[in-house]
Formats: structure tokens, sequence, C-alpha cells
């Protein structure tokens, strides 16, 4: 029951008691008491209307934004994963041999930095050479 529902009430109670707001003042101040409490929930029903509006169009607005996030965002993963899928993002990635199943794994620069690889597949572990990385110092030369 909202409030204007409940001052309605209230004043069919008041009109029910058939007061004379004429001649007692008591009945008058209720009479008063009452036009103010109609009014305040008038208002009050306005302003609810004026929420419920303001929440829908707070939706609205929201969903946009979350549109626009999306548009741009994505546009900008997009360009990053073009620019981290280069040649130089397929150097941070390495695929060695596992020398007990033989099964082709992929290790990363931490594994690498680490020095041991656990294998998924048959569950070995095994250190990292870098033999190559010795034999190939012709670069200091």
């Amino acid at each position: 029951m909202t409030i204007s529902e409940k001052v309605a009430y209230i004043q069919g109670l008041f009109d029910g008691l058939k007061l004379d707001t004429e001649n007692s003042s008591e009945a008058r101040i209720l009479s008063e008491v009452l036009d103010v409490l109609r009014e305040v929930g008038q208002q009050l029903d306005g302003m609810d209307a004026a929420m419920d509006q303001f929440d829908e169009e707070l939706d609205t607005l929201g969903d946009t934004v979350a549109e626009l996030e999306e548009a741009v965002f994505d546009d900008e993963d997009e360009r990053d994963a073009d620019f981290d899928g280069g040649d130089d993002g397929e150097e941070d990635f390495f695929e060695i041999p596992c020398p007990t199943c033989g099964e082709d794994l992929v290790v990363d620069d931490e594994a690498l930095a680490a020095g041991v690889v656990d294998c998924p597949v048959c569950g070995g572990k095994f250190a990292l050479s870098f033999e190559d990385d010795a034999d190939g110092s012709a670069d200091d030369e």
C-alpha cells in the first residue's frame, strides 16, 4: 500500500466520523493534517515515478557505456594481439622433446630460467641443457 493509499484510507475514516470542522477546532486541525499528508503522499508518488524513470535511463546509459567499452577495448586488444603476435612474441615459447617419452613440450622463458622441466605426459623431470648456447658464443669474438 502506497502512502497516498494510506492517507486516502485515513481520510475515509475521518469522513466516516462526520466531525464538524466548522465548530470543532480539533476536527479542523485533523482535516488540515490530512490535507498536508495527502500533498506529501502525492509528492512522494511523483518522486517514486521520477526515480523509476531515472533507473531506466541509467540502465540504458550503462548498456551504452558497456557497448562503447567493448568496442574500444576489443579493438585495443586486437591491436595488442596483432602487435604481440609478431615474430618477437613467438620467441617467448620454445618446443623441445622430452628425453624420456619423446613428447614435444612447449617451454616458456620461466622454465628456461628455472632450468628444470616437468613432462606432463610421462611425469619425468629433466634439466635443460644450454650446450648449443655455449657453442654459439661466436658473437663474443
